[in-house]
């Protein structure tokens, strides 16, 4: 299949740069050039692209009401913007409007890769209906009292970095959009970020606060409206499947280099079902109640009303915001690390998050996948896996 990929920009000579550039991608992808906002709006009223590669200052239209624009009429295409911007108003806007930034002038490899990463990350959705769903978000909804106390805590003079990084990193919209922010290529390509509370670090807390409030980032969630699911029970849900996640690995890769990604992959596991619940609450509540009625695993009624479960949706928005690798692959295959799909085949990320979410929700996925433990020769390892969920579970009750 083709990847079909636009390119806008105001200035010729940059436009004829890319070409030059990604000429070896010609058999690949199928490019497009607009000189501007309304002319990339005409070619794409003709035909979709699946990407789009957008500069932000131009005249006439500026990036961001191209963006904007896009993500309204087409949710599904996959919006990239490079910039030579660094101004607080517009790192907000493009957080917002943007999966992905770029600084000018963006070296082509890390063009080249980033379009190659939206196009592999598309294989995780069965259809163009959730590439929509997706595309659609703008924010990732936060518990009430989390709202209210981030919304405080950013508007205390006397609140330190480290207090504020403590407090945003217990909300997953907010530490998701914090992680992508400082990933971004705006704030250089140093080592990955990993947790809300390092994000605030590297970004700053006027940044942080003006991300934070800008408008549709952090927004109230009702808690009505998606019954039976709860967002208050997907947060101590999450961070359980990351503290049990560490105390697996520590029993069987301590030392490891990725045992301090543990946090962040156990945080975000589950914000695939924030998307759902946010963007397609009926559905969701229609899954939610098939799941329940006919006793199966909630990962089987999201793929039959979805086609696809929250956590391939959830890995697939991680992937075009930038988030580590290692990350993204924990979120998509937590509940299904079966042959072909999942990345490895020995004890690692995947393992550790896919175990802690399957013993502390079996209900979610079904329990832990028996093949593919015992692929790997661990068959003998769970009923001390299943000893540490158990004394968790006895300290959360305490």
């Amino acid at each position: 299949m083709s990847l079909s990929v636009l390119f806008v920009d105001d200035e010729p000579n940059v436009l004829d740069g890319l070409r030059r550039s990604l000429r070896g991608f010609r058999r690949e992808w199928d490019m497009r050039f607009a000189p501007g906002g309304a002319a990339a709006l005409a070619i794409l009223g003709e035909a979709q692209a699946d990407v789009v590669v957008s500069d932000m200052r131009m005249p006439g239209m500026n990036g961001d009401e191209l963006l904007a624009e896009v993500r309204r009429r087409h949710p599904q295409t996959v919006r990239i913007v490079l910039t030579g911007e660094c101004a607080r108003e517009a790192m907000t806007r493009v957080t917002t409007l943007a999966h992905r930034v770029l600084t000018k002038p963006c070296d082509p490899d890390e063009l080249r890769s980033a379009i190659q990463q939206a196009f592999a990350l598309q294989g995780l959705l069965l259809g163009p209906h959730l590439g929509a769903v997706v595309g659609r978000l703008q924010s990732v909804p936060s518990q009430p009292e989390l709202y209210t106390r981030i919304l405080s805590a950013l508007e205390d003079p006397n609140h330190s970095l480290d207090d504020l990084g403590q407090i945003c990193a217990r909300d997953i919209g907010v530490s998701a959009k914090l992680i992508q922010l400082a990933n971004s290529a705006l704030f250089g390509n140093g080592k990955p970020v990993t947790r809300a509370s390092e994000a605030v670090f590297r970004i700053g807390v006027d940044l942080t606060k003006a991300l934070v409030l800008a408008d549709g980032i952090l927004t109230k969630f009702d808690p009505r409206s998606i019954l039976p699911f709860s967002i208050d029970c997907v947060w101590p849900h999450s961070r359980a499947v990351g503290v049990l996640a560490a105390r697996i690995a520590r029993l069987e890769a301590n030392g490891a280099g990725w045992l301090n990604l543990i946090p962040a992959a156990g945080l975000l596991h589950d914000i695939g079902r924030l998307i759902l619940a946010s963007t397609e609450p009926e559905s969701y509540v229609t899954a939610l109640r098939q799941a329940q009625s006919e006793r199966v695993p909630v990962t089987d009624a999201e793929r039959h009303v979805f086609g696809a479960t929250h956590a391939e949706i959830g890995a697939y928005l991680l992937g075009l915001w930038g988030v580590p690798s290692p990350i993204v692959e924990a979120v998509a295959w937590h509940h299904n690390p079966a042959p072909g799909e999942s990345p490895g085949e020995r004890f690692g990320l995947v393992t550790a998050i896919h175990a802690a979410a399957a013993l502390l929700g079996p209900n979610d996925g079904g329990g832990p996948d028996m093949d593919y433990v015992t692929r790997l020769g661990l068959a003998d390892r769970l009923p001390l896996w299943t000893d540490l969920a158990g004394a968790l579970n006895s300290e959360s009750a305490l």
